[in-house]
């Protein structure tokens, strides 16, 4: 079965979202947590690809998510993560949990 242009469109923007995504994440968050915002994103792709490719119904909303979700996966999985990029922004981009290094009085 070919994928449609709402499908190859949430494949390829699944496939270049996960920096955009470590610049959410903390690196504190479990795994658990940056699965659900993956998801998040996922689910957002999709019903955008979807509906800007006029194709806003039951089955192509739910296959443009799948398709997000699987390309986000395997490209952090594949690329991004063993590149360190998406490390890398998520440690950049660190709140640090909301406690700061103490200044040494003369430094």
């Amino acid at each position: 079965m070919p994928l449609t242009n709402a499908e190859l469109w949430a494949a390829a923007l699944g496939y270049v979202l996960p920096p955009v995504i470590a610049i959410v994440a903390q690196p504190r968050w479990t795994g658990a947590v940056k699965g659900l915002l993956m998801l998040a994103v996922a689910v957002a792709v999709g019903l955008g690809t979807a509906y800007f490719n006029g194709d806003f119904s039951g089955k192509p909303i739910v296959t443009c998510m799948l398709a997000a979700a699987i390309a986000i996966g395997i490209a952090y999985h594949t690329v991004w993560r063993p590149s360190g990029i998406a490390p890398g922004i998520e440690r950049a981009t660190s709140t640090g949990g909301g406690r700061h290094a103490a200044v040494e009085p003369g430094a």
